[in-house]
């Protein structure tokens, strides 16, 4: 049987996500050992770069229940990485917020060698190849988050 050189490309893509997501949670699991959180505590840091949320978004986001994400939130809020806030329109509401400063104090620093790297490793694509990267990855995202959501819906 003959294979499409777009079939091959297509597979070699998926197979290059697998082993990008495998290495990406390696990676997690090193960083965290390094900031001396565990990894589900630091993927919701990761979340909460995104902005400030609720307990029950959090929990969502990071595929874990209210009760579980409950813990996370202390063991953050008791190392200074989140702070808990009343909503200003809504007192009712609690708001978990990353400490920005105590993040790059002690996180930002463990993935800057991985960054440079990253960096370096780009450094010979043009200005549209990283263009086309970047809307590759943000269709990923999508795919992903998508999938997430069916997964978890059935």
């Amino acid at each position: 049987m003959v294979v499409s050189r777009r079939a091959e490309l297509m597979d070699q893509l998926l197979d290059g996500l697998r082993r990008t997501g495998a290495w990406s949670v390696a990676m997690s699991q090193a960083a965290a050992e390094r900031i001396g959180v565990n990894t589900t505590d630091l993927h919701c840091l990761n979340l909460l770069s995104d902005g400030p949320m609720t307990a029950g978004e959090l929990a969502g986001r990071a595929g874990i229940t209210t009760a579980s994400v409950t813990g996370v939130i202390d063991r953050l809020e008791a190392a200074g990485y989140v702070r808990r806030e009343r909503d200003g329109s809504d007192r009712r509401k609690v708001m978990v917020t990353l400490q920005v400063r105590q993040a790059a104090q002690d996180v930002a620093p463990v993935f800057r060698p991985f960054v440079q790297a990253w960096r370096g490793a780009m450094d010979d694509y043009t200005d549209e190849q990283l263009e086309l990267i970047a809307t590759f990855l943000s269709r990923t995202q999508e795919v992903f988050q998508s999938e997430v959501g069916r997964m978890r819906a059935e």
